[in-house]
């Protein structure tokens, strides 16, 4: 610790004993080497001091009144606030079972009585140094988790910022489906929601998940922009007749996300985005494509499946007579297990409420 105009501060040493005068030993060979001491007659009256100062290091008589040695010392050793502070036992160990104790209680060392100058300032150094170690190592351990933790959140950013670019960019050169990424953003967003609440998915759908599936959803189709107006013609709609169009639309959306990502660590947004440009048309039971099943297809994925099949069944965009909110939820259901996670069919059918559709 340093002081406004820069100087150390002087370590400062807990001495806890009932006999005052080796307390007053104590104090006269650690103050003349320079260290701050403070000194208590019992345990309670060291605690009350350590609510206002925490020290660098304790030595403590192990034999005392009311609360003993062992027992302050695992107080402190169970308290997140005092754990790693050094303790030193202040006393005489006759029996190997009295050491072996003392080191179980959380004890890193011993200065017998009578105390021998030497011996105590050998003592206290080596532990005050290495205690000190450890907090500069805990202290650069931390500033290295900021710095990762910065890092990532701009790279997040750049990313949020590259997807949003995208999303822009099919806007205007795909116009028929504008309306329909809308939807399935939102309808996925809400999805993600509302399985958040299920025990099942609690841990594994996070707030950022919800905010991040809310932008990668929308580009679920992004491979549409890298294929020619015929390949785009035979989308074959909501029964998703044409095979070659689903192959061609996931691969080259997983191939344009892939890139961006290439020079860099990806992860989070860009990650996201590219499971569901590629999974989004592969099938529970693995008849779809790519041939992943189950849990293996990323829950992003799956949750934008039934988000997109949905808006497609109900939304006359294809040439086709839309069906109603109710035949839809039929046809989810009729392929829930099998085109479809049940879960999320599940829950997008208790919510479908308040989907967006037309």
């Amino acid at each position: 610790m340093e002081t406004e105009n820069g100087k150390k501060n002087a370590p400062v040493i807990l001495i806890v004993d009932d006999i005052s005068v080796n307390v007053t030993i104590l104090e006269n060979i650690l103050t003349h080497e320079g260290y701050e001491t403070m000194s208590a007659l019992g345990v309670q009256e060291a605690l009350g001091l350590m609510k206002q100062t925490l020290p660098d290091l304790i030595l403590s008589d192990l034999s005392m009144p009311k609360i003993d040695g062992l027992e302050f010392c695992r107080m402190l050793k169970s308290d997140q606030a005092t754990r790693e502070i050094p303790f030193i036992f202040i006393t005489v160990l006759n029996t190997s079972k009295e050491k072996e104790e003392a080191f179980l209680a959380g004890a890193v060392d011993f200065i017998p009585k009578p105390f021998d100058n030497v011996e105590v300032l050998m003592r206290v150094n080596n532990h005050l140094g290495s205690y000190r170690m450890r907090q500069e190592m805990a202290d650069y351990n931390r500033m290295m988790h900021r710095l990762v933790e910065d890092q990532k959140n701009r790279i997040e950013r750049e990313h949020a910022n590259v997807l949003q670019a995208l999303s822009r960019i099919a806007r205007r050169k795909d116009t028929e489906k504008a309306g329909h990424r809308d939807n399935v953003e939102y309808n996925s967003r809400l999805l993600a929601q509302g399985l958040q609440f299920s025990p099942a998915y609690e841990n594994e759908i996070t707030d950022e998940f919800v905010e991040v599936i809310g932008l990668a959803a929308g580009l679920h189709d992004i491979g549409r922009l890298f294929m020619t107006k015929e390949e785009v013609e035979q989308d074959g709609g909501s029964n998703r007749e044409n095979l070659e169009y689903i192959k061609k639309c996931a691969d080259e959306g997983d191939s344009i996300i892939r890139e961006f990502g290439m020079d860099q660590e990806s992860g989070g947004a860009l990650d996201m985005t590219e499971h569901i440009a590629r999974y989004h048309h592969a099938h529970w039971d693995g008849s779809g494509y790519p041939t992943a099943e189950g849990r293996q297809i990323p829950l992003e994925a799956r949750i934008v499946a039934v988000a997109n099949d949905f808006d497609e069944m109900t939304s006359p965009r294809y040439g086709e007579a839309a069906r109603t909110v109710e035949e839809g939820l039929t046809i989810l259901n009729e392929r829930s297990g099998i085109y479809y996670d049940p879960d999320v069919v599940r829950v997008f059918t208790r919510l479908s409420g308040r989907m967006r559709t037309n």
